[in-house]
């Protein structure tokens, strides 16, 4: 019975791969569409797409991303259960640091993206410490870093303002800038992103218990709705302090500061701006309302997915071999998008007219190319292959075969 229950235990969650598809899709739209909407020259649906990205998509798939990297933290550690402790943990930082290598290659093709692997894999280093931890000690670690993340991080960004920037830094300096900017004040700060996949870690046990329990369905019914009514309210309260910052006490002017997008921290010290849902700002608002959108979309696709006796055809199989092969999506995405980036600058140049929808079909072009990269997938059964060298490099193939004998 006990091999019975552990090979339950196991089997993969069609529902979790699904929610990494949406998120990586989610994040290609915000890379790709951004700025059509006030572009009068691009067709209606590239405006109304843009408008659909800013309200649904902007910051909420990067975070929803995050979270999933703290499931797939937990369903990574299952797997290679058996092993001691510290090769498990040992084996996901080796995984953390060529993940963040690879972050850090990919940083140099400079293109327009601002990629997130760096941060991930140090969130990923931060975040599996607290796998051993009861559910209570990491919930109270990841409350911490809500409440207070960020007020820290908009604080040492305002000091770090009104210091002389050294031009010709040092090799420790450059180091300890590096070291500051994967940990604070990047676009993608691991003390955000390690709460966020400490959460991820909060909401794989709560699946897998449910799943053990047989109430995955009642589990994933209360994830979606709460997640929704929590990210619709604070949607809308967002969007009332922008147009009637007077209801709520803040100066007229302020109005568009109150939804403006950060770079990983609110724009300022100030309190009010704590309570507002900014975009990327890491705010307690920001983050309730990012990942109360990653639940109901976790908890969508588990329950149509997940619950029942429903049997998937190869198109199922297909979106969701994709989603199982995150690294490679992500690090093909930022590769192509890079290449497009150099060739409209080398058209403007040259003062070739360029389509002012050139950025929908770019996006349409490389979403086809990734159902395509899942049917590959799912035809060949193979994982993808930047998480097949993975899992050799970091050790976590080998323990896996170990553990099944």
């Amino acid at each position: 019975m006990s091999d019975i229950a552990a090979s339950q235990d196991r089997r993969r969650i069609v529902g979790i791969d699904l929610a990494r598809f949406a998120a990586i899709v989610g994040m290609m739209a915000a890379h790709l569409l951004s700025g059509l909407a006030a572009d009068p020259n691009a067709m209606l649906i590239s405006r109304l797409l843009n408008l659909a990205e800013g309200v649904i998509v902007a910051s909420t798939a990067a975070t929803t991303f995050a979270v999933l990297g703290g499931v797939s933290l937990v369903l990574l550690s299952r797997s290679m259960a058996g092993a001691p402790s510290w090769r498990i943990y040992l084996s996901i930082c080796i995984r953390a640091v060529v993940i963040a290598l690879l972050g850090w290659a990919l940083m140099q093709l400079d293109g327009p993206i601002s990629v997130v692997l760096p941060y991930y894999g140090i969130a990923m280093i931060i975040a599996a410490a607290a796998l051993w931890l009861p559910s209570w000690a990491i919930g109270a670690i990841a409350a911490v870093l809500w409440v207070f993340g960020a007020a820290v991080n908009a604080q040492v960004r305002a000091n770090l303002a009104t210091l002389p920037v050294d031009t010709t830094p040092g090799i420790i300096e450059q180091i300890a800038r590096s070291a500051r900017d994967l940990l604070l004040t990047g676009h993608y700060p691991a003390i955000t992103w390690a709460a966020y996949m400490l959460t991820g870690i909060l909401i794989a046990r709560l699946l897998l218990r449910a799943r053990r329990d047989d109430t995955l369905r009642r589990v994933s019914l209360r994830m979606w709705t709460v997640g929704l009514v929590i990210y619709l309210l604070l949607t809308v309260i967002g969007r009332v302090v922008r147009y009637r910052p007077g209801w709520f006490g803040l100066p007229t002017g302020l109005g568009d500061q109150a939804l403006a997008g950060g770079r990983g921290a609110p724009r300022g010290t100030e309190f009010w701006m704590l309570l507002m849902p900014g975009a990327h700002t890491g705010s307690p608002a920001d983050m309730l309302r990012t990942v109360a959108g990653a639940c109901f979309l976790i908890g969508v696709l588990i329950m149509l997915f997940d619950t029942g006796h429903r049997r998937h055809g190869f198109a199922v199989e297909a979106v969701r071999c994709a989603g199982a092969a995150p690294l490679t999506i992500y690090s093909a995405h930022v590769i192509a998008t890079a290449a497009v980036s150099r060739w409209r600058t080398q058209q403007f140049s040259a003062g070739d007219p360029l389509s002012p929808d050139l950025p929908l079909w770019n996006f349409l072009i490389q979403l086809l190319c990734v159902l395509a990269i899942g049917a590959v997938l799912a035809a060949l059964r193979r994982r993808g292959p930047l998480e097949a060298a993975l899992g050799v490099v970091s050790g976590s193939s080998r323990i896996k075969v170990a553990m099944t004998r």
